[in-house]
């Protein structure tokens, strides 16, 4: 299927609009399904819990501040289950937040209100992303006492733990694997993620992920083996 604007739109990709703003998400969903997704809409985060166990989504759009539960409790929740991708909508704009959003395991963020063709251009990067990377075969990557299988968000280790990751680490993380010992820039590390960023926050997100990327396969995370730093030029991984 093509839209008006000549580009073929991602048809069959399913999306959950989870946003107590009834007159946005309605028009929101409108829009989306015109450029040929399928998409449902839950105005609180127990209804979308509902939904969320009937139906395997692609995507998320969550807001982040909801009467009740919080669009952040379910973008953990989301996160620690499956590999859909997470776009939050936030009014706010303040750097920390947007950073604690990606720690949290969303994938990108846009901010209210928002232009619908942004919104659209982010939709589409994401699911790409995530049939792309997560669609391939599984295959399994190890090092140290770890285990990646690549079709998946998990690494388990050799004492049985299992531990799961976000999709920005995790798409770090096979990046590290496949270019041991090279020096990756924060700017690298930025594109990798797929994680947008603005006001120069950019260092701050890539040193974010890092530090809980090591937080879960470090022994020691504030000596770190695998992810080693090079000051002021970005970071080299080590499989050891």
């Amino acid at each position: 299927m093509t839209d008006m604007d000549g580009k073929t739109a991602e048809t069959g990709t399913h999306i959950l609009m989870v946003d107590d703003d009834l007159v946005l998400a309605e028009k929101t969903c409108a829009f989306l399904r015109e450029k040929g997704y399928l998409i449902d809409h839950a105005p609180d985060v127990p209804t979308a819990r509902r939904m969320i166990a009937d139906t395997d989504y692609d995507c998320f759009l969550v807001d982040m501040v909801m009467p009740g539960t919080s669009g952040k409790v379910l973008c953990r929740e989301i996160a620690s289950k499956n590999d859909a991708g997470i776009i939050m909508v936030s009014s706010i704009s303040d750097d920390a937040e947007r950073i604690a959003l990606l720690e949290i395991g969303a994938d990108d963020y846009i901010i209210k209100p928002f232009i619908e063709l942004e919104l659209l251009a982010r939709v589409r990067a994401l699911c790409r992303r995530r049939k792309g990377g997560y669609a391939s075969q599984a295959r399994l990557t190890r090092f140290g006492d770890w285990e990646l299988t690549e079709g998946e968000r998990h690494l388990k280790n050799a004492d049985g733990r299992i531990i799961t990751l976000t999709s920005s680490e995790t798409q770090v993380l096979r990046y590290f694997l496949s270019n041991p010992a090279v020096l990756c820039s924060r700017e690298d590390l930025l594109a990798i993620a797929r994680v947008r960023q603005h006001g120069g926050a950019g260092d701050r997100a890539v040193d974010a992920l890092i530090r809980r990327l090591r937080t879960k396969i470090e022994p020691d995370p504030a000596n770190p083996t695998y992810v080693q730093t090079v000051w002021g030029q970005g970071y080299v991984f080590q499989p050891g």
